[in-house]
């Protein structure tokens, strides 16, 4: 459901929020569920303002009772530090408000009550956000630092596939609870459903991300001018695809193919190999480019 626009941003409210309300309501602390509300508005309006900095455009976000999904135009997943620092801003956000709510509390401003709901929420809320799953912010912090040395396909593959073993642990534990407590608390079990599906979701969209990503990256040394050269040998029995799984961001990778005697047969930039890969085919062997270069 679309709630309201704030810097041209959609923000839109999840179904799981509305069910929040809704109970919150019938036992008659909805003032609380307020205050959740606010809570994870600033939170993503801490995401907004650090992306807006960096140049990006979020086109909406969805608000959920532990965070939300921003969508976002560009390619974020090739720039890991931006990744890093747009992710990290919700948590930030969280800790500062909660640093706040403190300090009004030592000065003894505002009801004590509330002040300490609001400062609890926030801890947990900034937490949770750090934890290593997909769609949290720890889940985009680690696919950023794993893209740096793995590549974006095989870091994405691996944070998604932690999301989903972290979630399947959530989902055991969330469901002891759920017994223990008569079926009465849920609420773990219910997110910890939410993770794997999320996770799921993106592992799923891998090989889209992927391709967008090399498209970048044949963009990525006229953008930035100077990048540093990062080696890649591989034997011309190397498919292609299994080569560009190598291409790392921020780094301009020149590709060396190695015959079986141990000779180099030649040389190609990234640039030449993505449009190889996209001509023939990501199952085309290296030696066979290789041949007709000569």
């Amino acid at each position: 459901m679309r709630l309201l626009t704030v810097f041209g941003v959609d923000f839109r409210l999840n179904i799981f929020f509305i069910l929040l309300f809704i109970v919150y309501w019938y036992f008659g602390i909805l003032g609380q569920a307020l205050i959740i509300f606010s809570i994870v508005f600033l939170h993503e309006m801490g995401h907004v303002v650090v992306a807006a900095g960096y140049g990006l455009t979020i086109r909406e976000v969805e608000l959920l009772p532990f965070g939300g999904v921003a969508r976002l135009e560009g390619d974020i997943e090739s720039a890991p530090v931006t990744e890093t620092y747009v992710a990290a801003a919700g948590p930030l956000t969280n800790a500062f408000l909660a640093f706040l709510g403190y300090l009004l509390y030592r000065l003894g401003i505002g009801n004590g009550d509330w002040l300490g709901f609001f400062i609890q929420w926030n801890i947990m809320l900034g937490v949770f956000n750090l934890l290593p799953a997909f769609p949290l912010d720890g889940g985009r912090v680690l696919r950023a630092f794993l893209s740096l040395h793995q590549g974006v396909k095989r870091a994405t593959e691996n944070a998604a596939a932690l999301s989903q073993a972290l979630g399947t642990v959530m989902a055991a534990a969330g469901a002891w609870l759920w017994f223990s407590s008569g079926g009465e608390d849920a609420s773990c079990l219910i997110v910890s459903l939410f993770l794997i599906y999320s996770a799921s979701k993106e592992k799923g969209s891998v090989m889209f991300i992927f391709m967008k990503f090399l498209t970048r990256k044949k963009e990525e040394l006229l953008r930035e001018g100077i990048l540093l050269v990062r080696q890649v040998a591989a034997l011309e029995s190397s498919r292609l695809k299994d080569v560009v799984k190598n291409f790392v961001p921020r780094k301009y990778h020149l590709v060396v193919v190695v015959g079986k005697d141990h000779l180099v047969k030649g040389t190609f930039t990234e640039g030449e190999i993505i449009d190889e890969m996209i001509r023939r085919g990501p199952e085309t062997p290296l030696g066979l480019i290789a041949g007709k270069k000569k």
